[in-house]
């Protein structure tokens, strides 16, 4: 079957190229009527026409024996002329070069093409039958042969030639109208065909279910998946984990416990960034750098930041604060030796960083806000970013807080912030949401983990093995 797309500016002139180019016979398969901002760029009629394979070599045998004068007058006669003309020129070849064709009255619509197709997508477009209800005339005319009529211009219109075709024929016009009418209302009512579309689209989401729901899962899939969410980690990459094991893993290894988790681990680990401080990089040289621990509530970030000045020589710590005892020195400050400066304001602040700059010293500064005062630490660390050249701004979150607190600080944050200093990591009891942390803020790596209350020995760098070892129980 031979199946082609036309276009035109109206109906009439599209159906008339149909049969002109696939012949009486041909049957309608879609008919779109393009409107509005659609139309602007299209063809206003887009009609979906089909021919039988042996209909449209019969019809390519009368196309090749007549003049180009002659053919498009020919294709302009009534459809069933057209029809008896092709079965005639047909009957006059050799046997050996006639298309064979079902036995019956009907000539060359017999190959069954004149039955109506039905249509499930479009509810409203069906299927137009017949060409001869669009182009033909109604009335029955006689039928020549096909070399009278190469010799004799004009067509004249004689009797039907036969009783049932003009039964169809009668039968089909009425069906073509009632199907023309529906297609032009089904086309104005966009809505809903895109309720249609909306509905055969969910029946495929529920189908898709209704498989994976019959399919049982492989079992290593299932328990890592079973782990996974009793580790509290993230639904979202638990779901891209599974799927990346069924497309990388083969059925075996599926049915295994190792493998999946053996993927999951590696990807695991590449999920959780990590960084180095500033002052630890080469970029920093032996230049001076300022890092701010920056922190809203009670994290441990005196202490965080007593255990790095422990650790790193040449240190003065800048506490900012109203508070009466941030004005006297703790035991682990006076047992190292460490230079603090206190500061009431910003430019405080400011100064004490200049005069520790000056002297070639790092410095770390303590700095609790509010989160109301947001702006106004905005504009803190932006003043110290243009008066100093190596500022790092590092958020001190605790691992004993709420996923959900920790996660609204980091994207209230993560702004300003180019990194993350974690403590009390030897209390926590959710490692899964540490993760989700670094899953879902991926900007901001961990630099430091504080492991416990001991001035310097409870600090390390950040690493993921940390992590999923905590996750995991590994030892």
């Amino acid at each position: 079957m031979y199946v082609k797309k036309f276009e035109a500016d109206t109906m009439e002139e599209a159906l008339r190229s149909i049969k002109q180019e696939l012949g009486p016979d041909a049957i309608i398969l879609k008919t779109v009527n393009n409107k509005g901002i659609k139309g602007a760029f299209k063809k206003k009629v887009e009609i979906t026409a089909a021919i039988s394979e042996k209909s449209f070599v019969k019809k390519s045998r009368v196309d090749q024996k007549m003049p180009l004068d002659q053919k498009e007058k020919f294709y302009q006669a009534p459809s069933s002329y057209i029809a008896n003309m092709i079965d005639q020129h047909e009957s006059h070849l050799p046997q050996g070069q006639r298309v064979d064709r079902a036995p019956g009255p009907l000539g060359y619509g017999a190959a069954g093409l004149n039955k109506p197709v039905q249509q499930v997508k479009n509810i409203g477009q069906k299927i137009i039958t017949s060409l001869d209800d669009f182009l033909g005339t109604g009335a029955g005319e006689p039928v020549e042969s096909f070399d009278d009529f190469m010799d004799e211009a004009p067509v004249q219109a004689p009797a039907p030639r036969q009783t049932v075709r003009e039964a169809q024929r009668e039968v089909e016009t009425q069906v073509a109208r009632q199907v023309e009418t529906n297609t032009i209302q089904a086309a104005t009512n966009e809505n809903q065909l895109r309720k249609i579309e909306d509905l055969e689209r969910k029946i495929y989401e529920l189908t898709k279910m209704v498989e994976r729901i019959e399919k049982p899962e492989p079992i290593g899939v299932y328990k890592l998946r079973s782990v996974l969410r009793s580790l509290e980690v993230n639904e979202i990459y638990i779901q891209e984990l599974v799927k990346k094991s069924v497309f990388e893993l083969s059925r075996e290894e599926l049915q295994s416990e190792e493998a999946p988790f053996e993927l999951a681990l590696k990807d695991m680990i590449n999920q959780i960034q990590v960084d180095t401080p500033l002052f630890s990089k080469e970029e920093a040289g032996n230049k001076p750098v300022i890092t701010v621990l920056l922190s809203e509530t009670s994290t441990g970030q005196t202490s965080m930041i007593q255990k790095i000045a422990a650790l790193r020589k040449k240190m003065t710590i800048v506490k900012f604060g109203k508070e009466e005892e941030s004005q006297n020195k703790s035991m682990a400050e006076k047992v190292f030796g460490m230079d603090v400066v206190n500061a009431k304001s910003i430019p405080e602040i400011v100064s004490a960083t200049r005069k520790a700059v000056e002297k070639g010293q790092s410095i770390l500064i303590d700095f609790k806000t509010l989160p109301n005062e947001v702006n106004e630490t905005k504009q803190m660390i932006d003043g110290l970013k243009r008066a100093f050249d190596n500022v790092e701004i590092l958020l001190c979150l605790s691992s004993i807080h709420a996923e959900i607190y920790n996660l609204r600080m980091c994207k209230r944050y993560q702004s300003l912030a180019n990194g993350i200093a974690l403590t009390h990591l030897d209390q926590c009891l959710s490692f899964g949401s540490l993760f989700n942390l670094n899953y879902e803020v991926n900007k901001l790596p961990y630099v430091f983990f504080g492991t416990g209350p001991t001035v310097p020995e409870d600090i390390e760098a950040a690493s993921a093995e940390r992590i999923l070892a905590g996750m995991f129980d590994f030892v």
